[in-house]
């Protein structure tokens, strides 16, 4: 049985997640720089070495939605908590440029 992937979700799609409940658990992954200059309110800062720290603490059922530069890193972080099981795993789709334009942050 083919376990389910993580979803591909529009920048405006990620927004309106935000605002749901249960609230998503929100991640950039990009470098660290990049986090301090500029993210998305609540998210959190993600990378490789701090992933196992967060899947130890965080519920297999929470909602997930990671986003990096663009677009791409953020599906390898996603499939990466669909391999640990977590069931509802969201990629947005153009990353934080997306997201920052519609947030209007410069």
């Amino acid at each position: 049985m083919k376990q389910p992937g993580f979803f591909c979700i529009s920048a405006a799609e990620a927004l309106a997640r935000c605002t749901t409940q249960p609230a998503p658990v929100v991640f950039d992954v990009r470098d660290m720089a990049s986090y301090q200059r500029g993210h998305l309110e609540g998210a959190a800062h993600l990378s490789e070495d701090r992933l196992m720290a967060w899947m130890k603490r965080l519920p297999k059922d929470a909602p997930v939605v990671l986003y990096c530069y663009h677009g791409n890193a953020s599906k390898i972080f996603a499939q990466m908590f669909v391999d640990f099981r977590y069931a509802e795993v969201y990629s947005v789709d153009g990353g934080y440029e997306a997201l920052r334009l519609l947030i209007g942050q410069p």
